[in-house]
């Protein structure tokens, strides 16, 4: 990819592209965390029971309330991963359901659940972890790790960014209004001749980096 003389403009070269490929990946931030609510359509409830050498762990998911309007239930996310840690004393075992992984050396234990499918229900895992020795493990924190694919109409994301191409077109194209006013009269100022911007289709993917709750 090149820049163009034009601040919105590169150029692309694709004649080494074999196969698809990811073309544009970006990161969305906010100094509030709760500002990007309305962006993420998995919320999580999850809630520890420390009880001398036995730690029970409860962890809710359902679909997000506060993001209901961009993401219309149900909603099915792929790839997806739930890791609970803890710290204290080391385990000598875990008990989960649905079924899980647990690594003692790392203090975790995690479920890969493949595809989940949200709505306002609540889902649930659980896990007892047992202290080696007597040992009392303590509450640690859980991440989420997800992938969603958004709908092939869903329009421009979050961040407002669209993809189209300059092609050369045939005759002299229709005048751009560049006020966008459908009362106006028929704006003077058309598109340079012989070129046109013409929209690309796309798969837009959410990807989760790391979601955290205590």
């Amino acid at each position: 990819m090149q820049n163009s003389p034009a601040p919105d403009e590169f150029a692309l070269d694709t004649t080494h592209l074999q196969k698809t490929a990811i073309a544009f990946t970006y990161r969305l931030h906010a100094e509030d965390a709760t500002a990007l609510a309305a962006h993420c359509p998995l919320a999580l409830q999850p809630a520890w029971k420390p009880n001398g050498d036995k730690l029970g762990f409860v962890l809710q998911y359902r679909l997000n309330p506060a993001a209901a309007a961009r993401f219309p239930g149900p909603v099915t996310l792929h790839n997806v991963v739930f890791v609970a840690t803890y710290d204290g004393a080391r385990a000598s075992g875990a008990q989960t359901r649905p079924a899980g992984t647990h690594l003692k050396d790392k203090h975790l234990v995690y479920w890969r659940m493949g595809e989940l499918t949200l709505t306002a229900d609540w889902g649930k895992i659980v896990a007892r972890i047992v202290g080696e020795q007597n040992g009392e493990p303590t509450p640690g924190q859980v991440e989420a790790r997800w992938e969603y694919a958004a709908p092939a109409d869903a329009g421009p994301d979050a961040a407002g960014i669209s993809v189209s191409r300059l092609v050369e077109s045939k005759g002299k194209e229709k005048a751009v209004d560049v006020d966008d006013d459908p009362f106006a009269d028929e704006s003077t100022t058309p598109r340079p001749e012989g070129r046109n911007w013409v929209e690309v289709p796309l798969v837009r993917r959410l990807v989760s980096g790391r979601y955290d709750a205590k």
